[in-house]
């Protein structure tokens, strides 16, 4: 069973806290009904806390939040497709004032980010925030699953697998009188940061990689309800970025921003983005950005990604012919206590 609670929201000086929950057998997460009891109840908790509270009125557009640098994102997680959760996340960050809600690039999970702006906005009039799905060019740690058969695991195992996972993904239970394990990954909340890999004392936790469809993202871009693109791509290479770039066509024509999101390759870098750019130009009709990753996304929440976020940040910003385009950073946190920028970069808040 999957429980889920928002709580302690900032809106401008006001602190907003509540409990919103629900609880679904997992094999039933991806169908669920959103017009079940558990939501109308939350919905109502939330409409009466706003009605108390009140939201200060943000009419500042994400794109110009962009251009101020005080841009700010929800990340659902380009693999993370619990659509309840989602649905829920959206709502409250909806009203939290978000610039931009980044998601998983699925059908459903985009209809569950706009069905929980869609809920906020119905409690109080407040700007749309734009939606932005993820998707890779090649093999990327953001787009895996771990996997595992638990008929493999021994009855005495201690489950450390279970107690590390951050996302509830992983659920075991005993069946049987020989105590067999049944259960296993919970596919759509698994979002592959990869903390199980190294506890399994038996070896057993596998990864799986994938690669988002270019003409499956091409579909999602024509429903006009997705404003932006992160593709993720290696910085090493352009001729798979080239190939996903072709492959979803006239559908960038929808798009308000298309952000590439890269780590530091060193020396050759800069030569790649302004090679991606130029990929890009002919067909490029809105704002772009680059993303700094610093580091590829290893489950890490701590200081050493944002030191490299930081310091990627830094070396661009002294060089010269870096390409058109924002440059944000990935993974600051003000209680890292690094001192701050001396220049302006926008910067992802990621929750």
């Amino acid at each position: 069973m999957t429980s889920i609670c928002f709580s302690s929201l900032s809106f401008g000086m006001a602190v907003l806290s509540f409990s919103c929950n629900s609880t679904i057998p997992p094999q039933h997460q991806v169908n669920v009904n959103h017009s079940s009891n558990n939501n109308r109840k939350c919905h109502q908790n939330v409409k009466s806390l706003i009605k108390t509270i009140g939201v200060p009125s943000i009419a500042t557009p994400p794109q110009e939040s962009l251009q101020r640098g005080n841009w700010v994102k929800l990340i659902c997680g380009a693999s993370f497709e619990d659509v309840v959760d989602i649905r829920n996340l959206s709502l409250v960050y909806t009203l939290a004032g978000v610039d931009c809600i980044d998601c998983a690039a699925d059908a459903s999970v985009v209809s569950a980010v706009n069905e929980g702006i869609e809920a906020a906005r119905e409690i109080v009039p407040i700007r749309r925030p734009w939606v932005m799905i993820s998707v890779n060019d090649d093999e990327d740690l953001h787009f895996r699953k771990a996997e595992f058969d638990p008929e493999d695991c021994p009855h005495d195992c201690s489950r450390p697998c279970e107690f590390v996972c951050p996302a509830n993904a992983i659920q075991l239970h005993s069946t049987g009188t020989l105590g067999e394990l049944e259960g296993g990954i919970v596919t759509e909340r698994c979002y592959g940061c990869g903390r199980c890999f190294p506890v399994c004392p038996y070896d057993q936790i596998r990864a799986v990689m994938y690669i988002r469809d270019a003409t499956a993202t091409a579909e999602l871009l024509h429903r006009n309800d997705v404003d932006a693109i992160e593709i993720h791509t290696n910085g090493r290479q352009t001729d798979l970025f080239k190939g996903l770039w072709d492959g979803l066509g006239d559908s960038t024509k929808h798009l308000r921003l298309v952000a590439v999101s890269l780590p530091d390759v060193g020396d050759t870098v800069i030569s790649s983005m302004n090679n991606i750019y130029s990929i890009m130009e002919p067909h490029l009709c809105c704002f772009n950005l680059w993303q700094l990753d610093g580091r590829p996304m290893s489950g890490d929440i701590g200081r050493g990604a944002t030191r490299e976020s930081i310091a990627f940040a830094h070396r661009l910003a002294a060089a010269k012919d870096t390409p058109h385009g924002e440059l944000r950073l990935w993974r600051i946190k003000s209680k890292c206590g690094i001192p701050l920028l001396r220049f302006k970069f926008s910067v992802i808040e990621i929750v």
